[in-house]
């Protein structure tokens, strides 16, 4: 009788995981874009989505007498949302001081899994460059399609906020 007509050849065969890397240069300082990446507990005050931030946990390297580079690790908890959508996730941070900020999160309602890292190197003493990457698995194929179609605007979003958020530690002085 009737043909089922299909705009999305494969639509249930699309592979749910992504990576994503960008690199950026920056007119601000490692230490002052370290700063903003690492203060887990303010994204809420400068990130869209971020509807709360939290660092629930805090250890030190330092704590156990080890003698490699200074390392924190943070338990954060972090809450996104837009409309009628919003999520939370746990993440284990481990910070490396002006170096590296990397991340794994927690699976929840829409992520399986989240790592992101972003690697911080010098470019005189006034900028830096910064490469990002993000390395995750969304739970259904429309989110894969969404994440397809913003993704280069969502990025440039939130590295335009830190930026944004460097001018603003820049102004306070807080480096």
């Amino acid at each position: 009788c009737c043909s089922r007509r299909t705009y999305l050849p494969n639509f249930g065969t699309v592979d749910l995981r992504r990576t994503f890397q960008q690199q950026k240069v920056v007119r601000y300082p490692v230490a002052t874009i370290y700063k903003a990446v690492a203060a887990v507990d303010e994204y809420s005050d400068f990130l869209p989505w971020c509807l709360s931030s939290r660092v629930l946990a805090r250890k030190s390297n330092r704590e156990d007498g080890s003698v490699a580079p200074a390392e924190e690790k943070l338990t954060t908890e972090i809450e996104v949302g837009i409309a009628s959508l919003s999520a939370q996730f746990g993440s284990e941070v481990t910070l490396l001081p002006n170096e590296r900020v990397h991340a794994v999160s927690e699976p929840n309602k829409y992520l399986e899994n989240l790592i992101f890292t972003w690697h911080f190197a010098p470019i005189g003493e006034q900028a830096c460059r910064i490469d990002l990457k993000l390395d995750f698995a969304l739970r259904n194929a429309e989110h894969v399609l969404m994440w397809d179609m913003m993704k280069d605007r969502v990025v440039a979003e939130y590295l335009n906020c830190f930026q944004r958020r460097c001018a603003q530690l820049k102004a306070r002085n807080v480096q």
